[in-house]
């Protein structure tokens, strides 16, 4: 099914000046869209006061500039009171970086929470990772190999149709992630002002104010492990332009209580616009969580998540050094925070090289046939090939 996952972020010059544990020039974020996957693009009513207007292209200057609070149209500080701690935070943070030079991806977050633990630093973003289902990702993905092998065949007529659908289906999980934001500005865009610590009379004696929030929005194609994976990083600024014109803090619990309505929001979208626009059909899944598309196999899906296995088999491991170390089951929200945990554990940086959708397609289900879509596009019987099958789609 698709997931909605919030994550608060500390250090906002992280994805601008590391990537996979390395310096580079544009970032986890900025990278990605070099490499191939489709450019970052502004949304919110607060980014277009600040003159970067709803799906206009991300550039580097301009969202640290935001994010920072800081009018990238004139360089003059935004009014409102910037995140607390800083100047500690990113003191601790260099000293464990310093003592850890060679530290790997995912030992940098971590140090990066224990220095945010260590100096309470209230978080620049949250990021709001919408992830498609499975069977979506593998349909893009094997768009993307119809268009590569009729490139190699020298079919142009056939590579521009199936790249055209492949950038279709971009649009359509981009519409879609739209539709979400849509509905979380509306629904949860909102700031506390005044003292929210006791109640008066059993009422909150602080506000909510209507606030316009910063978004940076970011497709990306691919998980850790290179395997299709179809997800949107949707990035939110902390503050938020509030009524008054004075920037303040973002309602993240009021953020966080619309992530199932924004992923319904999103599947609902997606799976509608592929079937009326290629035709195919929705299966419920056999474990009843959600639904997947039809004409994909479970061999095939299963062939293109291993990453999904991985962070399983290191959850479950922790999850028995937890009973061992308590002398019971985690609970269900324990084990949300030790399957965080795994997957912080286990996973690597994204190459920096550009996607090889050609070895990719290699990989074979544990069937030994190559993975493919087997049912409608555009009315007509399709069986689109992943791996080392036979050549074009018929």
């Amino acid at each position: 099914m698709t997931v909605a996952t919030p994550r608060s972020g500390f250090d906002l010059e992280y994805y601008l000046d590391r990537a996979g544990g390395e310096k580079t020039g544009g970032g986890y974020y900025l990278n990605a869209a070099q490499q191939g996957e489709p450019d970052g693009r502004w949304f919110g009513k607060g980014a277009e006061a600040l003159g970067l207007p709803d799906g206009q292209v991300v550039k580097k200057e301009p969202y640290l500039a935001a994010y920072n609070m800081i009018d990238p149209r004139t360089g003059e500080r935004l009014p409102g009171r910037a995140p607390g701690g800083y100047a500690s935070f990113a003191e601790i943070l260099q000293r464990k970086l310093e003592a850890e030079p060679h530290a790997t991806h995912e030992r940098y977050l971590q140090l990066e929470r224990e220095a945010a633990q260590e100096t309470r630093r209230s978080p620049v973003y949250t990021d709001i990772t919408i992830a498609h289902n499975k069977s979506v990702s593998v349909l893009h993905a094997s768009f993307r190999e119809q268009a590569r092998r009729a490139r190699l065949a020298g079919d142009t007529r056939g590579e521009e149709l199936w790249r055209a659908r492949e950038e279709r289906v971009q649009e359509i999980l981009q519409e879609a992630n739209h539709a979400a934001l849509e509905w979380m500005q509306q629904q949860a865009g909102f700031t506390r002002t005044g003292y929210h610590g006791s109640r008066v009379d059993g009422v909150e004696p602080g506000r909510w104010a209507r606030a316009l929030p910063v978004v940076t929005t970011w497709l990306q194609g691919t998980n850790r492990d290179g395997e299709p994976h179809d997800h949107s990083h949707n990035v939110i600024a902390r503050m938020a332009l509030s009524e008054d014109g004075v920037w303040r803090a973002v309602d993240t619990m009021a953020l966080r209580q619309q992530l199932g309505a924004m992923a319904g929001i999103v599947e609902s979208r997606v799976y509608s616009a592929l079937a009326r626009e290629f035709g195919v059909t929705v299966r419920k899944r056999a474990d009843g969580r959600g639904h997947e598309l039809d004409g994909i196999a479970q061999d095939t899906l299963d062939a293109y998540s291993t990453r999904a296995q991985t962070v399983t088999r290191k959850a479950a491991a922790l999850a028995r050094q937890w009973a061992q170390k308590y002398g019971r089951e985690p609970n269900a929200r324990e084990m949300l925070f030790i399957t965080d945990e795994a997957n912080l554990a286990s996973r690597q940086g994204k190459d920096d090289e550009p996607i090889d959708w050609g070895r990719c397609a290699k990989r074979q289900p544990a069937s030994g046939f190559a993975g493919h879509y087997r049912g409608h596009v555009n009315g007509k019987a399709q069986e689109l090939w992943l791996g080392s099958g036979p050549g074009m789609a018929r």
